[in-house]
C-alpha cells in the first residue's frame, strides 16, 4: 500500500504526466530571455520599453478605448438577453461557492495589492496635471482628482475581465470541454484541435500577458511594502528589503497554491477582503467622517455624469498625454490581465447563470475597487485641500510611497493603521500571484476536468517564477518600466479577446438559437 502511495506521488511529480511540455519550457525560457539582458543592461532596457510604450499608446490607443465601451455594451446585452440565464454547468446545478467566497477571490486575484497604491495616491497625479484642460491644483482638478481613480478601476475594467471569463467558462462547463487554457475560448473554431499551433500561441501569449502584468502589480506593489515595514520597524528601504518583500509573498502565496483552491486561495481571501474592509471602516471613523462622506457622492456623481466622455475622450487637440499615461494603462493592464481573471473566476464559477456572472463581477467588482478611492483616496485629497499635510510636496521630492505613509500618520494609532494597511497589501499580493500561479499551471496542463487542480509542484514552481521579472523590473526602473512593460503585453491579447468574444457569440448562437 505504501509502495502504491509513493508511486503514485512520483508520478505527480513527473513531467510527463500532464504537463504541456511545449508551453511550460517556452514561457520559462521567455522569463529568462526578457529578464536577463533588462538585468545587464538596465538603462538600455529601460529607453527601448518606454519607446514601445509611446509607439502603441500613441498609434494603438483608440483601440482599447474602444474596446472598453463596445465590451461593456456586449455583456450588458448577455446579461439581460435571452442567454443571461444560461447556467455555467450542468441543468440545476448549485454555486460551487458562496456569493462571499466567490466576491472574494474574484476581487482579490482581480486587483491586488497595486489597489492599495493608487487609491491612496493617484489622485495627486492628476491634481497636478488634470484632464480635460483643467487648470492645475484647481477647485476643477480636485473634482477630477476625486473621480477619476474610480473610473480608471471601475465598470470598465471589469468589464476587460468578464468577457474572458464568460468565453472560457461556457465551453469549459457548458459545452464539457475537458481543458482549462485561454484557447478554450475560441472552442467555436477549434473543436478537438486544442493543442494545434493557433492555440498554442495563443496560451503562449496569454502566459506571457499574465507574466508581464504580474510582473508590473509586483513592481507597484513591493516598493510600498518596503516602505511601510521601513516605517514601522526603521529598516532602510533598499533594493534588498524589497527583494525580501518579494520572496515573503512568494512564500505565503505557494504556500497557499500548495494548499489548493479550498484550503489556501478561498481561505486567504476570505480573511484579505474582511480585513481589507476594516481598514477602510478605521480610515472612515478615525478621519475626517463628514469629508469622506459627501466627497464620496460628489466623486460617484462626477463619474455618473462624465462617464461618456472619460470613456471616449481621445484627447485629439491638446495633446496633454493624460490619456495615453493613464486611460490606455490602465485599459491594458485590464487586457492583459483579463485572460488570468477569466481562467480563474472561470475555475470558481461552476454552477452560476451568465447574468450572475456578468452581474456579479460588475457590480462587486467596481464597488469593491470604488470603496477604496471613496474613502482611502479622498482621505489624502483632504490632507492636502485642508492644509494639514503637503501631501504633493512629499511625493515629488521623495515618492508616493512616502507621501501615503506621511497620510496615515495623521490618524490616531498610526502604527496600528499603518500595520493593518502592510499586512492588508501583503496578502493582496499574496491572493493575486497565488491565484496567478494556478492559473499558469492550468494553463501548462493538458488535461483538467472541472474539479481538478493542477500538481501541487507544478502550482508551486509557477509561484516562484512570477518573482523573476518584477524583481528586474524594480532594479531597473521602478514604476515607470512597469506600467511599460504591460501595455507591450496587451496588444496581442486584445487581439485575441475579440476572437474569444466572437467565438462565444456563436457558440451561444449555435446552441441556443438566436
Amino acid at each position: 500500500m505504501q509502495g502504491a502511495e509513493k508511486n503514485k506521488q512520483c508520478e505527480n511529480f513527473s513531467l510527463d504526466a500532464n504537463v504541456d511540455k511545449t508551453n511550460f519550457i517556452a514561457t520559462l525560457v521567455i522569463i529568462l530571455l526578457v529578464s536577463v539582458p533588462l538585468a545587464l543592461s538596465p538603462e538600455a532596457g529601460a529607453r527601448v520599453m518606454q519607446d514601445a510604450y509611446a509607439f502603441i499608446a500613441t498609434n494603438f490607443g483608440w483601440l482599447y478605448l474602444l474596446g472598453g465601451v463596445a465590451a461593456l455594451v456586449l455583456l450588458l446585452w448577455l446579461a439581460f438577453g435571452r442567454y443571461g440565464g444560461v447556467r455555467l454547468g450542468v441543468a440545476g446545478e448549485k454555486p460551487e461557492f458562496s456569493t462571499y467566497s466567490w466576491v472574494a477571490m474574484l476581487f482579490c486575484a482581480g486587483i491586488g495589492a497595486g489597489l492599495m497604491y493608487w487609491s491612496a495616491i493617484e489622485w495627486a497625479y492628476y491634481y497636478q496635471a488634470p484632464p480635460f484642460g483643467a487648470e492645475p491644483e484647481s477647485l476643477e482638478a480636485a473634482r477630477w482628482a476625486s473621480s477619476y481613480g474610480v473610473f480608471h478601476w471601475g465598470i470598465l475594467a471589469w468589464a476587460f475581465y468578464c468577457l474572458p471569463t464568460l468565453a472560457i467558462a461556457y465551453p469549459f462547463y457548458a459545452q464539457r470541454v475537458p481543458v482549462l487554457k485561454y484557447s478554450v475560448a475560441c472552442h467555436y473554431w477549434l473543436q478537438g484541435r486544442e493543442e494545434n499551433a493557433f492555440a498554442r500561441m495563443m496560451d503562449f501569449l496569454f502566459m506571457i500577458a499574465l507574466i508581464g502584468g504580474a510582473g508590473s502589480s509586483l513592481g507597484f506593489s513591493t516598493p510600498l511594502i518596503a516602505a511601510l515595514i521601513s516605517r514601522l520597524t526603521g529598516i532602510e528601504v533598499s533594493f534588498g528589503l524589497e527583494v525580501a518583500v518579494v520572496v515573503t509573498c512568494v512564500v505565503i502565496f505557494a504556500t497557499s497554491v500548495y494548499l489548493g483552491l479550498e484550503k489556501g486561495i478561498k481561505r486567504l481571501s476570505d480573511l484579505n477582503l474582511l480585513l481589507a474592509l476594516a481598514l477602510l471602516v478605521i480610515i472612515l471613523v478615525a478621519g475626517p467622517t463628514l469629508f469622506l462622506v459627501k466627497s464620496a457622492l460628489n466623486s460617484l456623481g462626477h463619474v455618473v455624469q462624465n462617464f461618456v466622455a472619460m470613456s471616449t475622450w481621445t484627447d485629439p487637440f491638446t495633446e496633454s498625454r493624460f490619456v495615453e499615461d493613464w486611460t490606455i494603462f490602465y485599459w491594458a493592464w485590464w487586457i492583459a490581465y483579463g485572460p488570468f481573471v477569466g481562467l480563474f473566476v472561470t475555475r470558481i464559477s461552476r454552477g452560476r447563470t451568465i447574468r450572475e456572472v456578468v452581474l456579479g463581477m460588475l457590480i462587486y467588482g467596481t464597488l469593491g475597487c470604488a470603496l477604496f478611492y471613496l474613502i482611502l483616496g479622498n482621505y489624502s485629497l483632504g490632507l492636502q485641500l485642508s492644509g494639514q499635510l503637503d501631501v504633493l510636496s512629499i511625493l515629488n521630492e521623495q515618492d508616493g510611497n512616502q507621501a501615503i505613509i506621511a497620510g496615515f500618520d495623521q490618524l490616531p494609532l498610526a502604527e496600528l493603521a499603518i500595520g493593518l494597511f502592510c499586512f492588508v497589501s501583503i496578502i493582496f499580493s499574496a491572493t493575486t500571484y497565488d491565484s496567478a500561479s494556478y492559473t499558469l499551471a492550468t494553463s501548462a496542463s493538458h488535461h483538467l476536468h472541472p474539479s481538478e487542480d493542477p500538481p501541487r509542484w507544478h502550482r508551486s514552481f509557477w509561484a516562484l517564477a512570477l518573482a523573476v521579472l518584477p524583481i528586474t523590473l524594480m532594479y531597473i526602473g521602478g514604476i515607470k518600466v512597469a506600467q511599460t512593460a504591460v501595455l507591450v503585453v496587451s496588444l496581442p491579447i486584445l487581439v485575441t479577446t475579440v476572437l474569444s468574444t466572437w467565438s462565444l457569440m456563436l457558440s451561444l448562437k449555435h446552441d441556443h438559437g438566436g
